[in-house]
């Protein structure tokens, strides 16, 4: 993986690659950032540029053998540790008996969580994750080795929070390490490492993506419309991992549901209300603010419709004859009352409120709104 391919962090970048060419670059890095942020394809990146032959200024090559290697996660200097659950043969496991697992899911994201890599790897998901005192006995002697093809060895720990107990064991290791050794950790919550090793890594505060920074992304990755990128930005919070994850399970019936919902608000039929409902709660919390927001986007352009001449609707082409409809069924007044009520409910589901109560009395809410316009 190249610095190119990580998204943004350029000052980061560009001191980590001055530690490089001016031969400052500490043995022992602790990459300490948020859920979703850059900092597992930053270690990867930067050990990529440590062992090209070819590098520039800005860059590793991408293409020699080193690179592929990299790049492919076999390369005989850099190792992995990261958590491990026991399987149901009851053998300690060390990180090695995943490495297949493991590429995987690097090829895929660089983004994963914990629950996502032990969901990949265990029988039982209500299995504790590890990292193992037979794994830190593992490191100890691969690292004790001499480099095979290039000038040094890396260790990669992801997620050091789970060695636990098991940090002294690498306390001398990382504090006189063999030479040309270098230990990248890439860590959550600092709370839960010992002391006596953040002491020992130089720290590299890795901070979670901007809203714009969030929305770029999604815009380059999936060409998503900005307005549809704008809503899963902000909900994902700077996380890449929940911005994609938001992406790919998005429904796509939720313009039509949220049509559905207005006909039954409009046309007081509780009973289309009730049912609606339920679905919606079903959604859970992050979904449901999807939904929300999504409908928001179409009483804006319902709202924009009514009020300008000749305006063109920027909307998806199956929710544009429901909005001139919508435009045309209601008066302005009501359109914007709606939108501050769907908002308000965003608001409060964001701060846990009961979502299924919350929707349901917007509902009621809505179809007052709806019954009123006659009058006005």
């Amino acid at each position: 993986m190249q610095l190119s391919q990580i998204y943004g962090l350029q000052k980061i970048k560009q001191k980590l690659l001055a530690n490089v060419r001016d031969n400052r670059l500490p043995h022992a890095q602790l990459f300490l950032g948020p859920e979703g942020s850059g900092k597992l394809g930053l270690a990867l990146a930067l050990t990529q540029y440590l062992y090209c032959s070819n590098k520039s200024e800005t860059d590793s090559c991408g293409e020699c053998s080193s690179c592929r290697k990299i790049s492919s996660h076999t390369h005989p200097d850099v190792h992995f540790t990261f958590p491990t659950v026991v399987k149901s043969s009851g053998k300690e496991p060390v990180s090695n008996d995943f490495l297949e697992a493991w590429r995987k899911e690097l090829q895929e994201s660089i983004y994963f969580n914990t629950s996502d890599w032990i969901k990949n790897i265990a029988d039982d998901e209500n299995k504790k994750p590890n990292i193992t005192r037979k794994e830190t006995r593992d490191i100890i002697s691969k690292l004790s080795l001499k480099p095979y093809e290039g000038e040094a060895k890396t260790l990669i720990i992801w997620m050091p929070e789970y060695l636990a107990g098991q940090s002294n064991a690498l306390l001398k290791l990382i504090e006189e390490p063999p030479q040309k050794t270098y230990f990248i950790l890439v860590a959550e919550n600092s709370d839960a490492l010992l002391a006596t090793i953040t002491s020992r890594t130089q720290l590299v505060k890795i901070p979670k993506y901007t809203e714009e920074e969030t929305m770029a992304f999604l815009q380059a990755k999936y060409s998503l419309d900005p307005q549809k990128a704008e809503q899963i930005a902000y909900l994902a919070e700077g996380n890449f991992r929940k911005a994609i994850d938001l992406v790919e399970s998005v429904e796509d019936n939720y313009s039509e549901m949220f049509r559905d919902w207005m006909l039954a608000c409009y046309s007081n039929n509780l009973k289309t209300v009730s049912s609606l409902v339920d679905s919606m709660h079903k959604l859970g919390r992050v979904q449901l603010q999807i939904f929300l927001t999504n409908g928001l986007s179409i009483l804006r352009e319902s709202l924009l419709y009514k009020t300008i001449d000749n305006y063109t609707i920027k909307a998806e082409k199956d929710q544009q004859d429901f909005i001139r409809k919508f435009s045309g069924t209601l008066n302005a007044a009501c359109i914007e009352k709606s939108y501050e009520q769907i908002n308000e409910v965003i608001y409060h589901i964001q701060r846990n409120a009961n979502a299924k109560i919350a929707i349901f009395n917007l509902s009621l809410n809505l179809r007052y709104n709806f019954v009123r316009k006659k009058d006005a």
